[in-house]
């Protein structure tokens, strides 16, 4: 029996990856020959044909494709297992990294943070502000520790958890020079007169879709809305007066210079918050931050 390393390993799936034993040793900074014994002590070892080889190609046999898959997982849960050992020989169990997507006063975070971290000092905390398609990534990948999300974004993925948090309805964000500025509410159907701006389907994440989606049923007509690419340009269109531009209400901005927020009267378009967390990664401080947030109280939105 043949005891094989991560180097082998790399060896195969760059054999996998070229079909060409030349490429693959250029690539591994080894000989042809060298490249070639190593593939034939894996084979050795399985007691399998991994690769049929002639002068002229390779090929990877049904057991070699199901090595390669194989071999592909192994070599990713090592990289995350390194990761996650300097993470915590770095920090230990007394680190936390948040994601979360929009304004920075967004819920008022900055609120909930100070006072979690008045109850555990102990604990260091970063902030991460993305997009929820990012953010969901990069929790997947143990990147981040926790993050708050639209339902579903993170909803049946595996290797992650969450809890419900609260429901967010929706608002516009129209300019101030605007008479709708001066409404506290409006009707779904009264939208129908106004130009709407909105998230570019085609790029938006799954909960924008989803909302775009709930406006429809609710009697807004967003064939003739106005599409573009990033939210951000959604509020910027609508503070230079070229439409109303739809939000979350916890995207709300105290004292925004260039728009007011008008609530969309309607309980058919809303959004569930939740906070989630992979299940690979339950520390102790995951765990205290998941019990707090659950406390805490989110407000009405």
């Amino acid at each position: 029996m043949n005891l094989l390393d991560f180097f082998d390993l790399k060896c195969f799936l760059s054999v996998a990856k070229h079909l060409n034993l030349s490429l693959a040793a250029k690539e591994m900074f080894i000989s042809q020959p060298a490249m070639s014994s190593r593939i034939n002590s894996i084979e050795e070892d399985f007691g399998v044909k991994l690769l049929n080889r002639t002068r002229h190609k390779v090929e990877l046999t049904p057991a070699g494709e199901s090595a390669r898959k194989d071999f592909q997982h192994i070599l990713e849960y090592y990289e995350k297992t390194k990761f996650e050992a300097k993470r915590i020989s770095e920090h230990g169990e007394y680190h936390l990294t948040i994601g979360y997507h929009g304004p920075t006063e967004w819920a008022n975070i900055n609120k909930l943070v100070k006072e979690f971290h008045s109850k555990h000092p102990n604990i260091k905390i970063d902030l991460t502000v993305s997009t929820w398609g990012e953010l969901t990534r990069d929790l997947i990948n143990g990147w981040l520790d926790v993050i708050f999300s639209e339902e579903s974004e993170v909803a049946g993925i595996p290797v992650l958890n969450s809890v419900f948090l609260f429901r967010d309805y929706a608002a516009v964000a129209v300019p101030k020079s605007s008479s709708l500025s001066e409404l506290e509410s409006i009707k779904p159907e009264e939208l129908n007169y106004v130009n709407i701006i909105m998230s570019n389907n085609k790029k938006a994440t799954r909960s924008l879709k989803h909302i775009n989606e709930r406006l429809s049923d609710a009697g807004i007509d967003m064939e003739k809305a106005t599409l573009v690419d990033h939210y951000d340009t959604t509020i910027a269109m609508a503070a230079a007066g070229m439409g109303v531009a739809t939000i979350p209400r916890s995207f709300k901005i105290k004292g925004h210079q260039s728009v007011n927020y008008v609530d969309i009267d309607s309980d058919k378009v809303y959004e569930d918050f939740v906070l989630a967390w992979n299940v690979n990664n339950e520390t102790a401080s995951v765990l205290l931050f998941k019990e707090f947030c659950e406390q805490h109280k989110w407000g009405d939105y």
